[in-house]
């Protein structure tokens, strides 16, 4: 993690917890509308391929918050997925440089369907830091504006996600990405490489 002095970063946190209560508010505002939660309660599909997915270092510091709060044996078995992950994707060729340049989505693709495949910290069908989790899975199975097309889960909203005023993931994201860059990081760490350097030796 990137260095800054204490008060850059709990001014920087702060706006991060502002931007991440403004985040749910938009979310709130389509689930009300939509008059339930979209997601079924079993699904957990989006979590199962996402061990690659880059992180920035914003939400590193929120998700350190979760991990350090866990129970040794939770975190230990964190790690050990992610480290199953990263052996298997770097067999294949990956490194985290490569997996930064196009969101994960190539190397998702050696993983997916795979347990090594999903989030680390998704524990038995559950996130172990869901209070905590980061912007795209705040959004996910919503309506999102990505800034290139209207994008959503393909088992939610189906034929209706454009009845709803999107949610403004684009915005976020940019307004999350200048956060990181206050603390000093441009860029953005895979997953399963962010878990292993979270939760430390």
């Amino acid at each position: 993690m990137a260095t800054q002095p204490e008060h850059v970063t709990e001014h920087v946190m702060k706006a991060y917890q502002e931007l991440v209560a403004e985040i749910d508010q938009d979310v709130k505002r389509i689930r009300e509308e939509y008059g339930r939660v979209p997601c079924p309660t079993d699904c957990f599909q989006c979590c199962r391929n996402t061990s690659t997915i880059p992180i920035g270092e914003v939400e590193a510091r929120d998700l350190k918050i979760a991990l350090d709060a866990l129970p040794q044996q939770v975190r230990e078995h964190i790690r050990q997925k992610a480290q199953r992950t990263i052996k298997i994707l770097e067999a294949k060729g990956y490194t985290p440089e490569n997996m930064v340049k196009d969101s994960g989505m190539e190397a998702i693709e050696a993983v997916k369907g795979k347990p090594f495949g999903e989030c680390p910290m998704l524990i038995g069908g559950v996130c172990s830091v869901y209070e905590h989790r980061p912007v795209i899975c705040r959004v996910w199975g919503y309506p999102i504006d990505n800034g290139k097309e209207l994008a959503c889960c393909k088992k939610t909203f189906i034929g209706q996600h454009k009845n709803y005023k999107p949610v403004k993931y684009a915005d976020y994201w940019q307004r999350c990405k200048k956060l990181s860059e206050a603390l000093g990081a441009v860029q953005k760490t895979p997953n399963c490489y962010l878990v292993i350097q979270l939760l430390g030796a």
